[in-house]
């Protein structure tokens, strides 16, 4: 994320969304639509009342805290990166819903308070297996009671789990250094131990792989741009790293769902 925001401008859509669309089937959607698909699905599985506390765990550039401010909630979001904030943050004031959201460089091992709804998109990848506790303890203790979580989560499948876990692959060398996927049982059994439990979830593996080739179709079209700013060796990791995830989700090796939690 460090990259800067205007790379991820060259290739995302308008949304700014690194995080896997929703297309539901519906193959032909713009991917602009289909990310905010995901926002809507997710923002729906908190079953929230009018005017409710929201909590992001790793907002980025705030495609999500956008959604739940228009729908009239309060939204806080955290993250650890100054660049996505700042432009998230810019972000809102020109849509008019700055006083409707607060967003924070902090920890999410800071957090303090209680929430009506806590959403996470694609972050518990990133805190790597030693800290999956402390993220769903995290989690369980900023839900209110009745409230609930949705987590939208990259999983690896459950015969590949183990062996995956000792090694370091291609995303833990060259672009998620400490990242680690659980499998869909690891996951839960997290989150569980948490004193969480699954109320429901979803999973739309194949929606992230045509997400991929969305995104690998936008970096093409602007390769000689970003050929400009880096180096040759940089263009050929990346345009590998996104064609070596969609075939990952394309065959089943990788999948994202969405859990919805709550308090067990």
């Amino acid at each position: 994320y460090d990259l800067g925001n205007d790379f991820y401008a060259l290739w995302l859509d308008r949304t700014m969304t690194y995080s896997s669309a929703l297309f539901d089937g519906a193959g032909d959607r713009a991917l602009e639509q289909a990310q905010q698909a995901k926002y809507d699905r997710l923002l729906t599985e908190l079953a929230l009342a009018p005017g409710s506390r929201v909590l992001e765990i790793g907002c980025g550039w705030g495609g999500f805290v956008e959604t739940a401010a228009r729908a009239g909630h309060h939204v806080t979001g955290i993250s650890l990166s100054e660049r996505q904030t700042s432009w998230a943050r810019e972000r809102l004031a020109q849509a008019g819903l700055a006083d409707r959201a607060d967003l924070r460089l902090q920890d999410y091992r800071d957090l303090r308070g209680r929430y009506d709804g806590v959403a996470s998109i694609e972050m518990v990848e990133a805190v790597g297996e030693k800290y999956w506790p402390t993220y769903f303890t995290a989690v369980r203790d900023a839900l209110a009671p009745g409230a609930r979580a949705c987590i939208q989560a990259i999983t690896i499948a459950e015969d590949r789990f183990e062996r995956y876990r000792t090694q370091s692959d291609f995303i833990q060398q060259y672009i998620f250094p400490g990242g680690m996927l659980a499998s869909p049982s690891r996951l839960v059994a997290e989150a569980e131990r948490a004193g969480l439990r699954v109320v429901r979830s979803l999973r739309f593996g194949r929606d992230y792989g045509e997400t991929l080739r969305r995104w690998l179709a936008g970096f093409e079209a602007n390769a000689a741009t970003i050929g400009a700013r880096f180096d040759e060796a940089f263009v050929r990791c990346w345009r590998f790293y996104l064609a070596y995830c969609a075939a990952g989700f394309d065959s089943e090796t990788t999948d994202v769902g969405q859990y919805t939690f709550e308090r067990a």
